[in-house]
């Protein structure tokens, strides 16, 4: 009854803002390519939430965290920027909380494109800035036919604007605002499109800086190895040393600060021809941690070492595209070079490591332990190379196609360094990679670096892809699809342990490990059907029958078992789990196009998940599987409703009933069945209204959004398996434009509702992340014509 009653009372004060409707009103209309053609949202036959370019700047939207809760039905778990995952239509196990996740854990189930070009990253999504953007799509259930592999449970495409010919443009935009409790956030932002050579070339560009201040305290404490270690004798204790942090002390020390500049140039080769080359770079500095230990309070936090992070990504991209007689042709490519370093406290893993002692302490007997001033040092680098060339016969035959071929080619390299300063002490010696092993560095790591990983992940992949649609008459049509894929996966690297004296080979020779599968190829097929009906012009019905994949791959401690060399094993590799969505869906424009009302039902199977497995029976080591299976079935829809021409009303819903079906009996680290699936809440929405009236020279609105999240747990892993509260957050903003300048004040999360957004013991402390404390700000734009 509460959640209801939150809901009605969401949608009764919006439509309180609002008058009687009247039939001059008019909405937007939506251009989209979710079907790799540029369509108006409301004629194609697939479910796509789009926020279009004033939507955009009306939400404030800037980066990953607020385009996401502004989207009913779509969910992320992370621990700060460009470390998030997306997941759609509750199709999660939770976000691994594996440090290496990058290297071996699993692909995502969302894939992400900038543009044309897949970004897509295993547990660090890229976040781009949201400076000149023209939309954002969200295509919800399995695109793979068209958008390939990891849109397994959807696609996230983020819409640039591009160079237009003859026409000069530029804009600037600044900001400030202050967060409760917290530091100030400001940004400034620009973009100017350059006509070069009438109806021949143009260019653009885009730049900004943007700082966002931080909220979360680095708290005074001091730290031992706790008596909790399972390799102490609580009976027996050991003089144990103290750490404090008193030099690292810290209000609201969880800054991030965007600066980036997007280059792009367009040239019309012909009447028929252009191309179009884009270039992006973006780094994102960061200090602090983006979650609190809740046992400290709210928003504290309590760190040995420094946090901080660096993560640039550079993104060239090129498309040409043209026309052969009836006939369209684009060929488009891309080149990614992403790299980021980063350094996190890593202390609370002395409370748990059962090897901890054996490197801290006085060996034999552990009489004396040193400081628990543990921390990783980590490197992650990806280089990806796509192509894509497509043809596609004219739209407006009655038999009409999309032919097309990829090649991805994808290398991911992490690296690892756990620092234990208390082991030099102990005379460890320097560790250096095991003999034989690929090693993205060859050379010794650094004096304290008792534990390291260093592990090269493969991928490439070929695919043939196609889809043929048929007007069966002038109101119905079907349309069939299909990808086959062929993949070559590959792992290499090595697991490395210190050793005291002398550096030995200690650890796990990936390459020697997997020699006999790695690398090993997958090959498949996937199909999507669909049955479009125009009922009018007003109305139209679809289904969908469509299939999802994603890469699978290899287990780092592939082939071992409880007792060496007695199976049963850990296989050396996990596949691509299987989904299969069937939806049925709608799409109206109602009172002449003021009122739009669209959404569908939707049954989803998802067998032999990829999940991070503990099962005894094989070894006491974790290692990813394709074990369990469940279900899913849910309704989403999306409306505007131009109420008259002040008052729009905006809509955005969904509800996942989702369960575990099965879930092996000998499986010991996985909920049980008819639990549900992590980070996949039953319900949840986000009202805004807007409304709108002249000024004096000018025009003035006001808007509200709210938004709901009902409560869900983290990962169904049952060592991670913790519960998320739901929460309602509600933003306002009251803005002025007049000519080619416009102010916006802005209210985000005005209630200061403290949002479980994720929770995560990756650092063997359970922390929260949470949502921004009530942040109040203006905005300044200017437009030069």
């Amino acid at each position: 009854m509460l959640k209801k009653t939150k809901l009605s009372y969401a949608v009764a004060f919006a439509v309180a803002m609002g008058a009687a409707p009247t039939a001059s009103a008019q909405l937007e209309e939506i251009i989209v390519t979710a079907t790799k053609r540029s369509e108006s949202a409301q004629d194609i036959p697939i479910t796509v939430q789009a926020i279009g370019e004033q939507s955009l700047e009306d939400l404030g939207i800037s980066n990953f965290k607020d385009y996401i809760r502004n989207l009913a039905g779509v969910t992320s778990g992370g621990r700060g920027p460009g470390r998030n995952e997306v997941f759609i239509r509750g199709v999660s196990v939770g976000k691994g909380g594996l440090k290496v996740a990058g290297a071996v854990g699993s692909e995502p189930t969302v894939s992400f494109f900038l543009d044309e070009a897949p970004i897509s990253i295993g547990g660090r999504n890229i976040d781009p800035y949201m400076t000149d953007m023209n939309r954002v799509e969200v295509l919800p259930g399995p695109q793979g036919t068209l958008f390939g592999a990891s849109s397994q449970a959807g696609t996230v495409r983020l819409i640039t604007n591009k160079p237009q010919f003859n026409e000069f443009d530029a804009g600037v935009d600044a900001s400030v605002s202050t967060t409760k409790g917290g530091d100030v956030s400001n940004s400034v932002e620009g973009f100017v499109n350059l006509p070069l050579i009438e109806d021949k070339l143009a260019a653009r560009f885009a730049v900004y800086n943007a700082k966002e201040g931080g909220y979360i305290d680095n708290v005074r404490g001091t730290k031992q190895i706790s008596l909790d270690n399972p390799a102490l004798d609580r009976n027996n204790p050991p003089n144990r040393a103290v750490v404090n942090n008193n030099s690292l002390v810290a209000d609201n020390f969880n800054d991030a600060t965007y600066t980036g500049i997007r280059s792009s140039l367009k040239y019309a080769i012909n009447d028929n021809w252009d191309v179009l080359l884009q270039h992006t770079h973006q780094e994102i500095e960061t200090e602090g941690v983006w979650d609190f230990d809740p046992t400290l309070g709210d928003y504290k936090s309590e760190s040995y070492t420094p946090d901080e992070g660096d993560d640039v990504f550079d993104l060239t991209a090129w498309t040409l595209s043209g026309n052969i007689g009836s006939l369209e042709m684009v060929y488009t490519g891309s080149y990614l070079d992403r790299s980021v370093e980063a350094i996190s406290d890593y202390s609370g893993y002395a409370d748990s490591g059962p090897f901890i002692p054996y490197y801290i302490c006085d060996y034999p007997g552990y009489a004396n332990c040193g400081q628990p001033d543990l921390f990783l040092d980590q490197v992650f680098e990806v280089e990806r190379t796509t192509h894509e060339i497509r043809i596609a016969t004219d739209a407006e035959k009655r038999v009409r196609g999309i032919l097309g071929l990829f090649n991805d080619d994808t290398e991911t390299i992490e690296r690892g360094n756990w620092n234990y300063q208390a082991s030099i002490a102990q005379g460890f010696a320097p560790n250096a990679p095991v003999s034989g092993s690929t090693a993205t560095d060859p050379n010794p790591r650094p004096a304290g670096v008792t534990f390291f990983n260093d592990f090269t992940r493969g991928k490439k992949e070929t695919s043939v892809f196609g889809e043929l649609a048929y007007d069966i008459s002038e109101s119905v049509t079907a349309t069939i699809g299909a990808r086959r894929y062929d993949l070559d996966l590959s792992l290499k690297g090595s697991s490395n342990f210190g050793n005291r004296g002398v550096d030995r080979d200690s650890g796990r020779n990936v390459d020697e490990i997997l020699k006999d599968s790695s690398p090993a190829n997958f090959t498949d097929t996937i199909f999507r059907g669909n049955i479009q009906w125009q009922l009018n012009d007003d109305v139209m019905l679809y289904s969908t029958l469509s299939e999802g994949y994603r890469p699978g791959g290899f287990n780092r401690n592939g082939g071992s078992s409880l007792i060496a060399g007695v199976g049963p094993f850990i296989p050396d590799f996990y596949e691509s789990d299987e989904l299969l969505n069937f939806e049925i869906g709608w799409k109206t424009s109602l009172l002449n196009d003021s009122l739009r009302f669209n959404g569908a039902v939707y049954k989803i199977e998802w067998d032999g998940m990829q999940v991070t497995t503990l099962n005894f029976d094989i070894s006491n080591l974790a290692f990813i599987n394709n074990t369990a299976d469940s279900e899913i079935t849910g309704i989403e829809f999306d409306s505007a409703w131009a109420m008259n021409d002040n008052f729009t009303l905006f809509t955005n819903f969904s509800y996942n009933d989702t369960e575990l079906t099965r879930v092996p009996p000998n499986i010991v680290s996985i909920a049980p069945e008819g639990s549900a699936l992590a980070l996949a809440p039953k319900l949840q929405y986000v009202v805004r209204g807007r409304y709108e009236w002249d000024v004096k020279e000018g025009g003035a609105f006001a808007q509200a959004a709210y938004a709901y999240t009902d409560d869900t747990v983290s990962s169904i892993n049952a060592g991670e398996l913790l519960p998320l509260a739901s929460y309602s957050t509600l933003d306002l903003t009251l803005g002025y434009q007049r000519d080619n300048w416009s102010t916006t004040l802005f209210v985000e999360n005005l209630t200061d509702e403290l949002a479980e957004v994720f929770k995560s013991n990756e650092d063997d402390i359970v922390k929260t992340t949470p949502n921004r404390p009530r942040t109040i700000g203006v905005r300044f734009s200017y437009k030069f014509q």
